[in-house]
C-alpha cells in the first residue's frame, strides 16, 4: 500500500503538469478536496477519448469526436468509485447545435461543449475532464508492458481507407498497446457500440489489476512519459494525487460500472429516460427514486417574476418529486436559495443542480415541508442558461 500511494502520487502529480491547454470549467463553489491529499465530497470526471478524421483524400484533419466517453464519480461518503459509459451514438441534445450524436459534440466545441452536453443529457455537475488522444490508450499499455484481457471470440476487421486492421484470437492473452486498441475499438457486431463498450469495460478492469501489481513501479518511468505526453486535463496535480489516493483505499467495494441504458435506434443508441433516471439518482447523487418521489418541497416565488415557480415546480417534476406546493413569498430575496431540512446532501445536490447551482442553507429537520426553494431575482436567468430535459 505504501509502495503503490507513493507511485500513484507521482504518477498523478506528474500527468498533472499537462494541465490545462483546451478549456477551462466552472469549479465548485466548495473545494472538494483537503490537504493532505484528502476528499472530501464527490468528485465527478468526464473522461473524454477523442478519433482522427479522415478527409476524401485521407489526410488527417484538425477535428476530432469523442469516441469514447465514460463519466466517473469518486464518492467519499459511501467509499465508492462509479463509471458510467456513454455509447458514442447516443441521442443527445447538444448545446447550439440540436439533436445529434453525442460524439459530435467534441467536433463542435471540444472538451467544453462535450462536458456541457453530458451535464445536460444526465443532469449531473461535471467540473473536472480528462482527455486522450487516440494514440494515448496504445502508449500508456505499451509503457505497462501490455495488458492480460480474456478475449471472448474472435474478433477480425479490416479498415482500408482508416488503414488499421483487428485480428485477434479467443482466449486469455497479453495485449500490446495497438491490440488493446483494437480490442476497445471493435464494433462489427450484432451489438455493435454496446459491445464495443463491453469491451472497454472488461479492458479497464483488467488494466486496472495490472496497475496495481508490483511490477508496475518499474515501468513508472515509461508510464509518466506516456501519460504526460498523451493527456489534457483540468485537475490540479494535488487533485488528482488525491484522487488516486482515494482509488487505492476503495478495497471493500469493486468498482461499479454502468453503460447508459437505452435501446438501438435507426443510426441512434436511444436512451431510457426513466432506467436513466434511476441509474443517475443512485450512481452519482446516492439516492433512490423512492426517497427524492417522498419529499415534500414548497416552492416560494421571491423573484417578482409570474409563473417562475412554476417552471421550477415543472423541472422538479422531471426529476421524480411528487409532493411540491407553489406560493408567494411574504418578501423579496436576491439569491436563490434552498433551505434543506432533510439532512440528505445527494438529495439536496439533485435539487441544486436541476436549478443551476442554487445556493443551500441547511436547518434541523421540523416537519413539512423537508425542503423550501426561495426563488429570487437571478432564478429566471439562472434557469434559461442551464438547459433541462425531461427525464420521464
Amino acid at each position: 500500500m505504501i509502495v503503490g500511494g507513493l507511485l500513484a502520487g507521482l504518477y498523478l502529480y506528474l500527468v498533472g503538469q499537462v494541465a490545462v491547454r483546451e478549456v477551462t470549467v466552472r469549479r465548485p463553489r466548495v473545494p472538494a478536496f483537503a490537504w493532505p491529499l484528502r476528499l472530501v465530497d464527490r468528485v465527478n470526471v468526464l473522461v473524454i477519448g477523442t478519433d482522427i478524421t479522415l478527409d476524401n483524400r485521407r489526410r488527417v484533419l484538425n477535428v476530432a469526436r469523442a469516441d469514447a466517453l465514460a463519466l466517473v464519480t469518486f464518492d467519499p461518503e459511501r467509499g465508492r468509485i462509479g463509471v458510467l459509459s456513454i455509447p458514442r451514438d447516443t441521442r443527445a441534445v447538444i448545446p447550439g447545435h440540436g439533436e445529434a450524436k453525442i460524439n459530435a459534440s467534441y467536433a463542435y466545441g471540444a472538451a467544453g461543449l462535450t462536458i456541457r452536453t453530458v451535464e445536460q443529457l444526465l443532469g449531473v455537475r461535471i467540473p473536472y475532464y480528462v482527455k486522450l488522444g487516440p494514440d494515448s490508450f496504445a502508449r500508456i499499455i505499451d509503457a505497462l508492458g501490455g495488458v492480460e484481457v480474456e478475449v471472448e471470440r474472435d474478433l477480425k476487421y479490416t479498415d482500408s481507407w482508416a488503414g488499421y486492421t483487428i485480428d485477434l484470437r479467443k482466449g486469455r492473452q497479453r495485449l500490446t498497446g495497438e491490440q488493446a486498441t483494437g480490442y476497445i475499438r471493435f464494433r462489427h457486431d450484432a451489438l455493435g457500440d454496446i459491445g464495443r463498450v463491453e469491451r472497454q469495460h472488461r479492458l479497464l478492469g483488467a488494466l486496472l489489476a495490472q496497475l496495481k501489481q508490483p511490477s508496475t513501479l518499474l515501468a513508472a518511468p515509461r508510464l509518466l512519459r506516456a501519460v504526460s505526453a498523451h493527456t489534457d486535463t483540468n485537475l490540479r496535480p494535488a487533485e488528482l494525487m488525491a484522487l488516486g489516493v482515494f482509488a487505492l483505499r476503495v478495497r471493500d467495494h469493486p468498482l461499479q460500472v454502468h453503460t447508459l441504458p437505452g435501446t438501438f435506434a435507426p443510426l441512434y443508441w436511444e436512451p431510457d429516460r426513466a432506467r436513466v433516471r434511476a441509474l443517475v439518482a443512485d450512481l452519482f447523487y446516492g439516492v433512490t427514486l423512492e426517497e427524492v418521489a417522498a419529499v415534500r418541497v414548497e416552492v416560494l416565488n421571491a423573484s417578482g417574476t409570474t409563473r417562475l415557480a412554476r417552471r421550477v415546480a415543472e423541472r422538479l417534476a422531471g426529476l421524480g418529486v411528487t409532493r411540491i406546493r407553489v406560493d408567494r413569498s411574504p418578501r423579496p430575496a436576491d439569491v436563490t436559495t434552498i433551505i434543506d431540512r432533510t439532512g440528505r446532501r445527494g438529495l439536496v445536490q439533485m435539487v441544486a443542480t436541476a436549478l443551476g447551482g442554487a445556493a443551500v442553507r441547511r436547518e434541523a429537520p421540523a416537519g413539512e415541508p423537508s425542503m423550501t426553494i426561495v426563488l429570487a431575482r437571478d432564478a429566471a436567468r439562472v434557469l434559461s442558461a442551464t438547459p433541462f430535459r425531461r427525464t420521464d
